[in-house]
């Protein structure tokens, strides 16, 4: 007898759900170096570090690059607690072209390079040998990378060198070919040197990042120029400031204050700048470790220990309250204990990070709300329930991580019903609100658009500070 299929009764079909986006991982952080790297770093135009293993291969066990990733991860927790990485990204260096206007057979000629000038140089010096003669110059000028000859002409990598370099251009020239007759020398920029901004805009599409830290330290206008590429980015950038007059009024990490850069975070340290820029790397290690899905997990930098950072013992009283003021955060010893001192004027760390992550993990989720449903969201009433249960599912695990928690509303602004709203905001610490299906107007429900949702959330807070009154009976 034949054994019929059941699908002749019942037909089973298997409906999968469409393909999410990852979580966006806030503890990714990213070294931004101007130093040379090996071979070994590879081409890719970054390098991700899960511990500090390799990296004094890659730039030198004396490099502040190897300085800057060794205070990453010497951080305890660092950004490993929430599965970040430590991605390197070499800025890049000015190269400029030096071209000769026939054969040189007699003479010599000079180099003037953003003002340092090269000792003589024969008309018959090597690639190798004008490379050794500018790399004598100083410490600044020890990487530079020359290639080429007098035929083709020499190519001038700055490499070490951060930033774009001024026009190099010929100095003492009596340089002559084979007839006697004058040789001019010409330049031409083969690439312009990287600034910071315009690193981070480029490792953008590179590579995923959230923090941003520095092997240099920002001339102010630099400085303004990076904070004002991360405002928009949801990263944030920890800036060094070395001298006491970075943190006056008008300063450069109180300019970050008055103009509302409140992701790019000011950081003051007046010893030296090495010890200005491990300080920023392991603050931000610090700061950039919190696991958003635990519970009671998110911090406050305030009176923090950094590993392997010593207390500033330059910033006097005096220098803290203008850092109160300025916004900038040190690191300073109270009775001989390291601390982490904020003061919140250009908003808090925490504030700033808890937000960032926020938004993002929220945008995941609606994203992952549409992306994942196996026929369609209806616009209807319903339809925005899904989209508000996304939404809420992401208000709860930041009530969970300590970010918001309940409270009383203080703002005069509300939206929705006031009574839901006050209630939500007093037992759960957030409400969340549609405007009515029945309001949205013709062109958005023809684009298929949702109606606007309205998130409250109220910020859980830290304590950082407190005063008590003794009062005493005889």
């Amino acid at each position: 007898m034949a054994d019929l299929s059941l699908g002749n009764v019942f037909e089973i079909s298997v409906t999968a759900p469409g393909a999410g986006v990852g979580e966006y991982n806030s503890s990714n952080l990213a070294v931004f170096t101007h130093e040379p790297h090996a071979e070994s770093f590879g081409d890719d135009g970054y390098k991700l570090f899960v511990d500090p293993a390799d990296i004094a291969a890659d730039f030198g066990s004396s490099s502040i690059t190897t300085a800057l990733v060794n205070s990453i991860f010497s951080q305890r927790p660092n950004i490993r607690a929430n599965g970040g990485y430590c991605a390197v990204i070499p800025m890049l260096p000015a190269i400029q072209k030096c071209t000769f206007s026939a054969a040189p057979a007699s003479g010599a000629y000079a180099l003037d390079i953003d003002g340092d000038v090269t000792p003589a140089l024969n008309w018959d010096d090597t690639a190798a040998s004008i490379q050794s003669k500018i790399r004598g110059m100083g410490t600044a000028f020890a990487s530079v990378v020359v290639s080429g000859d007098a035929t083709e002409g020499f190519t001038i990598k700055m490499a070490g060198v951060y930033g774009p370099v001024a026009a190099i251009t010929a100095d003492s020239n009596t340089l002559a070919d084979a007839s006697s007759d004058p040789i001019t020398l010409s330049f031409t920029d083969e690439q312009v040197g990287e600034t910071v901004a315009e690193a981070i805009t480029r490792a953008d599409s590179l590579i995923h990042f959230f923090g941003a830290v520095l092997t240099v330290e920002l001339a102010q206008a630099d400085l303004l120029a990076a904070a004002e590429v991360l405002a928009p980015m949801r990263k944030i950038g920890f800036f060094l400031g070395s001298q006491a007059a970075d943190n006056q009024t008008g300063g450069k990490l109180d300019l970050l204050r008055q103009n509302g850069y409140v992701n790019s975070r000011g950081l003051l340290r007046i010893d030296t700048v090495l010890n200005g820029l491990k300080f920023c790397a392991g603050y931000a290690a610090r700061g950039l470790s919190v696991d958003f899905s635990g519970n009671n997990t998110t911090l406050t930098m305030h009176l923090k220990d950094l590993v392997g950072i010593s207390a500033d013992q330059n910033i006097s009283q005096n220098i803290l309250n203008q850092a109160k003021a300025s916004g900038a955060d040190v690191y300073v010893s109270f009775r001989g204990v390291p601390k982490v001192f904020t003061s919140g004027a250009n908003d808090y760390f925490d504030n700033v990070y808890n937000i960032l992550a926020y938004i993002e993990s929220l945008q995941v989720a609606e994203f992952n709300t549409l992306a994942q449903v196996g026929t369609k969201i209806p616009q209807t009433e319903s339809g925005m329930d899904i989209l508000k249960a996304a939404a809420r599912r992401v208000c709860e695990q930041f009530l969970r991580n300590g970010f918001i928690a309940p409270g009383e509303w203080t703002s005069p602004v509300t939206f929705g019903n006031q009574a839901d709203f006050y209630e939500n905001i007093s037992q759960r610490g957030y409400y969340i609100y549609s405007t009515p299906i029945a309001l949205q107007s013709v062109a958005d429900r023809e684009a298929r658009k949702a109606p606007l949702i309205q998130i409250a959330l109220k910020y859980a807070g830290a304590i950082h500070s407190g005063t008590i009154i003794v009062n005493i009976n005889e």
